[in-house]
């Protein structure tokens, strides 16, 4: 059972509402563009100061468009970059120890978590080597703690027969929640 979301989803999230706002600003950039070329001076135009004068409209109008459409990329760019920045200061503190009491809060609630997701009686609860003591004696006795190399931070929880697992790793969390964190910093970047 897999939930979808992270730190990377959200990365990819915000990556495609920028590059889908970056190609909706240079699908109209060229639209007024085409527009602007097929713009043609009144076929009656008594001299040729009409002639340039919408000549210079026109270029003055294709400038504009240019100019705007290079801000609006710049605006996307610095805001993709200040959710990368914070998307990396997010999980270098996840990653970073803290106490031993936070640590086992933390792993606890995240096995009991998975475990409640999951159909079945008898679990694994998989975590690092140097986690696995922490969470002796916390959780009930439908789960044994199993220490796992592979595991970094959090927790894997499976069913006894193998039929049923619940990544609640923090890469995992990061992904599956990466729509909601990623929208939650471009608020706070702003519009």
């Amino acid at each position: 059972m897999r939930a979808s979301g992270s730190v990377d989803a959200v990365l990819a999230a915000l990556r495609g509402d920028a590059a889908a706002e970056l190609e909706r600003t240079e699908r109209e950039a060229a639209e007024q563009t085409a527009r602007l070329e097929t713009d043609e001076p009144p076929a009656e135009a008594p001299t040729d100061r009409e002639a340039r004068l919408a000549a210079a409209r026109r270029a003055a109008r294709e400038k504009v468009a240019r100019e705007e459409w290079a801000d609006a990329r710049a605006a996307i760019e610095a805001r993709e970059h200040f959710v990368q920045r914070a998307a990396a200061e997010g999980r270098r503190l996840l990653a970073a120890p803290g106490s031993r009491d936070e640590r086992q809060a933390l792993l606890a609630r995240l096995a009991r978590e998975a475990l409640a997701l999951l159909p079945g009686d008898r679990f694994e609860v998989l975590v690092a080597p140097a986690d696995a003591p922490l969470l002796d004696g916390v959780l009930d006795r439908k789960a044994t703690v199993v220490a796992s190399p592979e595991i970094e931070n959090g927790c894997l929880v499976r069913s006894e027969d193998g039929r049923a697992r619940f990544d609640n790793t923090l890469a995992e969390r990061a992904r599956r929640f990466e729509p909601s964190w990623r929208a939650a910093v471009a608020r706070v970047y702003g519009p």
